[in-house]
């Protein structure tokens, strides 16, 4: 009487090992990855600045803060020929991760100035005057590296 039993469990334990091994086995499609967006390159290269006209000549000075907390870039109006016939100053400040800030002042006057945060990498800062006649001008076009 064990050896019926003995066999019955026997069956029944190769029965519940086997059951397992008997399902076909599931297929997994990987799921294609996105192609990684590339970014292009920012355009630090300075550009040639404009032939301005005599009479309509100014003067910018632009400096960078040397705090990394806020790496700012101030344009300050210094005055010039042309002064009284400037609209706009207007600055643009393409940053070492090819972001992009800008900064204007209507109007200006002697002393006034525009700040615009860079980087603490290198960053091309972009100076244009435009004009009450609407000509526009690019007065400044250098590359400024942080230095700390």
């Amino acid at each position: 009487m064990r050896i019926p039993i003995l066999i019955s469990v026997l069956i029944l334990c190769s029965l519940v090992l086997f059951s397992g091994c008997t399902q076909p086995e599931t297929q997994v499609t990987p799921l294609p990855t996105p192609p990684t967006p590339t970014m292009p390159a920012p355009d630090l290269v300075p550009g040639p600045t404009d032939t301005v006209p005599a009479e309509y000549r100014v003067l910018v000075t632009v400096t960078r803060g040397t705090f990394s907390p806020n790496p700012v870039i101030r344009v300050e109006f210094r005055g010039g020929q042309g002064m009284r016939l400037v609209s706009s100053l207007d600055a643009e400040v393409i940053r070492a991760d090819g972001t992009i800030g800008t900064a204007s002042i209507s109007t200006p006057a002697i002393g006034d100035f525009m700040e615009v945060t860079g980087t603490t990498a290198i960053d091309r800062v972009i100076v244009s005057a435009r004009m009450m006649n609407g000509e526009r001008y690019r007065i400044y076009d250098q590359v400024l590296e942080f230095r700390a």
